[in-house]
């Protein structure tokens, strides 16, 4: 093999590994700014729990919205768990996204009933907190998303721009699912795409 065509081999050799290495980091940088998100659901799986047992006393234990709640809120702890525990492969953002909508409509639920009680004065002052909690924290949520957009959009782009999608497809790399707003600012909400549930 003659010299020219040795330099070239390694060169595309080198390549090939600068671009897979590359690929690799900018997609763990879309993983790591995954984090915040997560520990911000988290709270509001915190939040939903709390605020299910303030109403304890003005609904009673058994309430079907309070049973709701607690279920869909340790749900949705669970799939975060899950998924979590597979470095969010496969299927996991979709899975979150299930359980948080359920989640989020079993919380907009109680509150919602919880104001009709109160003949629109507002509920207790425990509750009120929980309410307002609720409301902050989509604004970090909004944060952190726009992060992680930010970083996944890079790694797409990366991934599909040529000759790097040819070692996109050697590797056997994805696109990473973009996060959008899916509910109005007051409910907390994110969306998936792929297609996009609700988080």
């Amino acid at each position: 093999m003659s010299i020219p065509v040795l330099i070239v081999a390694a060169l595309l050799f080198f390549w090939i590994i600068g671009a897979a290495q590359r690929l690799k980091r900018l997609r763990s940088a879309a993983t790591t700014l995954f984090a915040p998100l997560s520990s911000d659901l988290r709270q509001r799986h915190a939040i939903a729990l709390a605020l299910a047992h303030a109403s304890r006393p003005m609904l009673g234990d058994e309430h079907a919205l309070i049973v709701r709640l607690v279920e869909t809120a340790q749900a949705a702890g669970h799939t975060l768990d899950a998924a979590q525990a597979r470095s969010m492969r496969g299927t996991a953002l979709q899975a979150i996204g299930e359980a948080e909508v359920a989640l989020l409509q079993a919380l907009d639920a109680l509150a919602l009933h919880l104001q009709d009680l109160t003949s629109g004065s507002g509920p207790v002052a425990a509750i009120t907190e929980l309410l307002r909690q609720r409301d902050t924290l989509q604004e970090q949520l909004a944060a952190d998303r726009h992060l992680y957009n930010h970083a996944a959009q890079t790694y797409n782009d990366a991934l599909h721009l040529f000759p790097t999608t040819l070692v996109a497809t050697l590797l056997r790399l994805r696109d990473a699912p973009l996060l959008a707003s899916g509910a109005a600012p007051s409910r907390g909400g994110v969306l998936v795409s792929r297609p996009t549930p609700m988080i």
